[in-house]
């Protein structure tokens, strides 16, 4: 595995990690879910259609 992406894996794991703390000692838990749901509602069906289209 390259360097660049060990840092991509290890940064996300960082950022991540900050995000769930901050939202844990803020309580924003409610509004984040809801974010999430609405962002993987648009990007699952654009990366199963990527990922079909690469194959061929």
């Amino acid at each position: 595995m390259s360097d660049k992406y060990t840092l991509i894996i290890f940064g996300t794991f960082i950022l991540i990690s900050i995000l769930f703390t901050y939202l844990f000692v803020t309580g924003n838990w409610y509004y984040f879910y809801y974010l999430i749901k609405m962002f993987l509602r648009v990007a699952t069906p654009l990366i199963i259609i990527y990922l079909l289209l690469r194959k061929k």
